[in-house]
C-alpha cells in the first residue's frame, strides 16, 4: 500500500508537470500560427508593392512620354518659325514634314492613354481563412496514456524484435562518425540521442531528421527524462568535469538549462519519484533534483567501474 501510494504521488507530480509543459505547447502553437499568419501578411504586403511599383513606373512612364513630345513639339515649333522669319522655304517644308510626324506620334499616345484617367488599388480579403479558423474547436486535440506496472513481472519474459531501419543523423558541422550512447523518446514522438564522439545531444523528429542540436565540452555519459520536455544528461571528463546538465525542447530547439556540479564521476543517470540516482562507476548516489545528496546507496570497490556484467555479477552503471 505503501508503494502504491508513493507511485500514485508521484504520478500526481508527474501529471501535474506534464499539464504545465503542454501549456508551453500551447503557446508555441499559438506563436507558430501568428507567425504563419505574419508571414501570410507580410506576403501580401510584397504582392501589393510590387503591383504598386509596377504601376508607378507606367505611369512615370507616361509622364516622362509626356514631357519630352511637349518639349519635341515645342521646339519644332520653334524652329519653323524660325525658318520662316529668314524665309528658307525648302527647310520650312522639312521642318512641316518633321512636325506632322511627330504630331500623329503624339495623337496615338493620347488616343492610347486617354483612358486611363485614374487607377486605384483594391484589396479583397481571403474570407475562406476565417471562416476556416472560426469552424475550428481548438489549437488541436487532447490526449492522455495510461502505464500500468505490475507488481511483479516474468523475469523470463522474451522480447521479439519485430524489425529495424537505418537512419543517418549526422550534422554538417559533425567531425567524427555518429555514435549514440543513449536514446531518449519523449512523450509527444520525438528522440533525443547522445552523440558521444561528437559531444553533441541532438533532437530528432518522428521520422528521425535531426531537428536541433547542441554541444558540451567533456564526454556525454547517459540521459534520463525528467518531464515530459526535460532531460538530465550525465557530462564527465573522468578528471575535472562531473556535472548534471539540464536540457529542455522548446519549440523544436534544445535549450540548455542549468547545471549540477558534483564531487564524483558521472556516469549513469535514473529519474524515480522526484530524485536522481547517479552512478561514479563504483557507487551509487541519490541526489535530489536541486542536487542535494540524499545517500550514498551503494558502493562496491572490488572493481574498477561497476556498470556491467561479467563472472555472474551485476554491476551499476
Amino acid at each position: 500500500m505503501k508503494k502504491l501510494q508513493d507511485n500514485q504521488e508521484a504520478s500526481l507530480q508527474y501529471m501535474q508537470s506534464s499539464f504545465h509543459e503542454q501549456l508551453q505547447t500551447i503557446h508555441e502553437t499559438r506563436s507558430e500560427i501568428n507567425a504563419a499568419l505574419d508571414m501570410i501578411e507580410q506576403k501580401t504586403l510584397n504582392k501589393m508593392k510590387n503591383t504598386l511599383t509596377k504601376l508607378q513606373a507606367s505611369c512615370k512612364d507616361d509622364a516622362d512620354k509626356c514631357i519630352r513630345l511637349q518639349d519635341e513639339l515645342k521646339q519644332l515649333r520653334e524652329a519653323i518659325e524660325d525658318i520662316r522669319d529668314k524665309c528658307k522655304l525648302e527647310l520650312s517644308f522639312i521642318a512641316n514634314r518633321i512636325c506632322e510626324d511627330k504630331i500623329q506620334k503624339s495623337e496615338t499616345f493620347l488616343k492610347k492613354n486617354s483612358l486611363q484617367v485614374k487607377v486605384s488599388m483594391t484589396f479583397q480579403p481571403n474570407n475562406k481563412i476565417v471562416q476556416y479558423l472560426s469552424k475550428l474547436s481548438g489549437l488541436g486535440s487532447f490526449e492522455h496514456s495510461t502505464q500500468t506496472f505490475m507488481a511483479q513481472e516474468n523475469p523470463n519474459k522474451v522480447f521479439t524484435v519485430l524489425g529495424k531501419s537505418v537512419h543517418n543523423v549526422s550534422t554538417s558541422s559533425d567531425s567524427k562518425e555518429c555514435h549514440i550512447g543513449a536514446i531518449c523518446v519523449l512523450p509527444e514522438g520525438k528522440v533525443l540521442v547522445l552523440d558521444d564522439d561528437n559531444k553533441k545531444i541532438k533532437l530528432l523528429d518522428q521520422q528521425y531528421q535531426v531537428l536541433s542540436h547542441c554541444g558540451v565540452t567533456a564526454l556525454l555519459r547517459d540521459m534520463c527524462q525528467i518531464t515530459p520536455r526535460e532531460v538530465a544528461v550525465t557530462v564527465d571528463d573522468l578528471h575535472n568535469t562531473h556535472e548534471v546538465q539540464f536540457i529542455t525542447v522548446k519549440n523544436r530547439k534544445l535549450v540548455t538549462g542549468r547545471k549540477l556540479q558534483l564531487p564524483h564521476e558521472c556516469r549513469g543517470i535514473a529519474f524515480h519519484q522526484g530524485d536522481l540516482y547517479i552512478t561514479s562507476g563504483s557507487a551509487l548516489y541519490k541526489y535530489t533534483l536541486s542536487g542535494k545528496l540524499v545517500s550514498k546507496m551503494y558502493e562496491d570497490t572490488s572493481w574498477s567501474c561497476t556498470g556491467k556484467t561479467q563472472s555472474g555479477l551485476i554491476y551499476i552503471c
